[in-house]
């Protein structure tokens, strides 16, 4: 026998003898695990879209155009003029166009909704009080008024005034945001509502003067205070202005607002005077306008 046959033969032996490996005897295999994404938590959003709003205002003096009946007594009583029938009631005709509803603040609240990134839409509150002053020179206003208890002549009348009155501004409002540039966002807006228009009591001077002397005898050279009278009127707004982004959630803007409210009663005289034959006066005012700048701060609910 020669080598290589030796050599088979023991690797022969050497097979047979090992052990057999058994499955048991080899390594786990495991299945390669599948990851997925977490899902992300979305924070809860309360009220998206609603904001609140405060502001302050500055409203510049405007005119105030009254118009006034007079309540007369028998004018037989003061001269030689024809008798009237106590209680009758006359106009002035032109009335009083020399009032004026002094400057002053008012400050306002309100919510509103963004609707979108160029509309929202709001409801507000605004309060303001005023002065309200100023004179007129009827003209002859009377026909039958006598310097001195002779020959009835026409008479020049003067009537100055001064009051004070509140107003509750209650308006609805949408604006168009003309877009965002560097945190600047410029919009116009119009609004429409009611206003009520509250006068408190009214102080009336009146004067008469014939050919440059004060009428003697005469019933129009009086001091009166008035009952101030308190209406509802309809009222629209005109807006314009920018605002600015402080954070996500607050903004402030600076803009100007225009106001036009219709006219209402302004006072009237009480009930003795007509008891005791003097002359009394009720007016209304024809509305007025209202420029105004105006400062807000809005915050939005996130």
């Amino acid at each position: 026998m020669n080598l290589a046959t030796k050599l088979m033969a023991s690797a022969a032996l050497i097979g047979f003898t090992m052990p057999v490996a058994s499955a048991a005897d080899l390594p786990p295999i495991y299945e390669t695990p599948i990851y997925q994404d977490v899902p992300e938590v979305q924070p809860v959003e309360i009220g998206s879209g609603w904001y609140l709003r405060g502001d302050v205002s500055y409203d510049f003096q405007s005119d105030v155009d009254v118009n006034g009946r007079e309540y007369r007594p028998d004018f037989a009583r003061y001269g030689n003029g024809p008798t009237y029938a106590p209680g009758q009631y006359d106009s002035f005709g032109a009335g009083h166009d020399g009032f004026e509803m002094d400057g002053a603040a008012s400050f306002g609240v309100g919510f509103g909704y963004q609707f979108t990134d160029y509309f929202r839409g709001d409801l507000t509150a605004r309060y303001w009080s005023a002065d309200i002053d100023g004179g007129d020179r009827i003209g002859s206003c009377f026909d039958y008024v006598t310097a001195t208890g002779g020959t009835a002549s026409q008479a020049s009348c003067d009537s100055t005034t001064s009051a004070s009155a509140t107003g509750l501004e209650l308006m609805a409002n949408a604006y168009a945001d003309l877009g965002t540039f560097v945190g600047f966002t410029p919009y116009v807006g119009a609004g429409a509502g009611a206003v009520k228009v509250k006068y408190d009591d009214v102080n009336v001077s009146h004067g008469c003067t014939l050919n440059g002397t004060a009428c003697a005898n005469s019933f129009y050279n009086s001091e009166a205070s008035y009952d101030g009278a308190t209406s509802w009127r309809f009222a629209y707004s005109l807006m314009a202005g920018v605002s600015y982004d402080i954070s996500r959630n607050l903004k402030v803007d600076l803009g100007y607002r225009f106001l036009d409210v219709d006219g209402g009663d302004a006072y009237s005289y009480s009930g003795d005077v007509a008891a005791n034959g003097q002359l009394g006066l009720s007016a209304e005012d024809d509305g007025f306008q209202r420029h105004s700048v105006q400062a807000a701060i809005r915050y939005s609910l996130w």
